[in-house]
């Protein structure tokens, strides 16, 4: 039948099967080992990254000890300044009860201890020393007071100049920080003592006596203005310190997620660092097989890593390149199975091409398909022999041949079976010659051939002319 397409399904002996096995075998093992490589080389770079971890921990830890140390310095040093000035207002108050007659052995008491706190400070006090000057001034306020004339018989107060004095004295009590909280209040306080001095001075009794109780009244509001703002100023900085530590705390908190995904973004590098030339080598062992399923799933699978790098996606590298690392160890296995196909598409080739040479025919030559290989006989009588190695989807060995110029075939009505006599007879010789290289190629069968029908039939004659 010239030009017909004929096919015979090669068996493969037991030996050969044998030595399959035991190429699979080392196939398998040689996966586990590239694999353990791997692994032992993610475990080492994975200490290399735990180790930088570690010292980077440390720097930060360090930096932040730095940063707190700095931080507590200064709050040290505004508090001492904050001391000072409070020491300085004491002893100006200690000062003003001397000149006011206050017994000296109470003021100079109080005088000797704020000197004690004064170099407590300068030799770095703890925070006690608030406490303590606030105790101090406590007990020259008590000292201003009880110095302050008490009420007489004829006005209800002391006298109209000790009165004053005492105004004075309060106003001046509430500190220069007054001036800015109530500035209103202060100068209103501050014309009324005018007023008062005034009418002092030009010895009007009844308008001094009048504008004291007012005096004294809006001091008292003034005092109260001013504590009021101090107390709003404490809020405030509460607030203000509040505020400072939970932007400190989101700024830590956003640090340490900016750092934990650029350490996901390294661990994500590293990884496919460790694969990338398997999975490139897979790649184009996969082209070069015409597996272009396999391939395109092995260059998608790292172009997902790729990506999710260079946009910077931490979770969906870390997952990309685990996907990546799962998709590897089976894409090697199956380009191993199909390593193992070609090679025994080449042997049974080569068997195919010696039991043909032995047959007669000439080697013309030969080439390289997507799954099979063509080659190519001629007959001294000048017919055209092609024979393709393929496999089948269970991966069973395929012969294929096509003849041209070969006139074989009976002419027989349409519907009946058509034959090939000399061309199966031939082919069945040439694979009777294969079966010392461990192929045993089944019925040569083509269209219009019910199976069955004349090969087995030959290939016992020929054995029984044989014996």
């Amino acid at each position: 039948m010239s030009g017909s397409p004929k096919y015979s399904t090669v068996t493969i002996s037991a030996a050969r099967q044998l030595q399959e096995a035991q190429r699979r075998a080392r196939q398998e093992a040689e996966r586990r080992r590239r694999e353990a490589e791997r692994a032992a080389e993610r475990r080492r770079r994975e200490a290399v990254r735990a180790e930088a971890r570690r010292r980077r921990m440390a720097e930060l830890a360090e930096a932040r000890r730095a940063q707190d140390e700095k931080r507590l310095v200064g709050v040290r040093m505004e508090r001492a300044s904050a001391a000072e000035r409070r020491l300085t207002e004491l002893e100006e108050l200690l000062e003003t009860l001397s000149a006011s007659g206050t017994p000296g052995d109470a003021v100079q008491r109080i005088g000797v201890e704020t000197a004690q706190l004064r170099e407590r400070l300068r030799h770095g006090a703890d925070g006690t020393v608030d406490e303590e000057i606030e105790r101090l001034r406590g007990r020259a306020v008590r000292l201003q007071s009880s110095a302050r004339p008490g009420p007489t018989a004829g006005s209800g107060r002391g006298s109209p100049r000790q009165a004053l004095e005492t105004l004075g004295l309060r106003l001046a009590d509430l500190g220069p920080q007054a001036v800015a909280d109530d500035p209103e209040g202060h100068r209103g306080c501050g014309s009324l003592i005018d007023q008062l001095r005034t009418a002092l001075e030009e010895g009007r009794t009844a308008r001094f006596e009048a504008l004291l109780g007012t005096a004294e009244h809006r001091l008292a509001q003034h005092a109260a203005a001013v504590g009021e703002a101090a107390e709003a100023r404490r809020r405030e900085a509460a607030r203000e310190a509040e505020r400072e530590t939970r932007l400190a705390e989101a700024s830590r908190l956003a640090s340490e997620e900016e750092r934990l995904r650029h350490e996901s973004l390294e661990e994500a590098a590293d990884r496919l660092d460790t694969i990338a030339d398997a999975v490139r080598d897979a790649i184009r062992d996969a082209v070069d097989s015409a597996e272009t399923a396999l391939a395109d799933e092995l260059r998608t699978a790292l172009a997902e890593v790729t990506d999710a790098l260079g946009d910077e996606r931490a979770t969906a590298a870390l997952a990309a390149v685990a996907g990546l690392e799962a998709v590897l160890p089976r894409a090697e296995a199956a380009l191993d199975e199909l390593l193992l196909a070609y090679e025994r598409r080449t042997q049974l080739a080569r068997a195919l091409q010696s039991a043909m040479s032995e047959a007669g025919f000439t080697f013309t030559g030969g080439d390289d398909q997507d799954r099979g290989l063509l080659l190519r006989f001629a007959r001294s009588n000048g017919a055209l022999y092609s024979a393709t190695v393929a496999s089948a989807a269970d991966g069973a060995p395929v012969l294929a041949y096509r003849v041209d110029g070969e006139a074989d075939v009976s002419a027989v009505p349409t519907g009946a079976e058509a034959v090939c006599d000399s061309t199966e007879e031939l082919l069945e010789q040439v694979h009777d010659a294969m079966a010392g290289d461990g192929f045993a190629p089944g019925e040569l069968l083509w269209e219009g051939k019910p199976p069955g029908s004349r090969g087995r039939g030959l290939r016992a004659v020929r054995k029984e002319r044989r014996r």
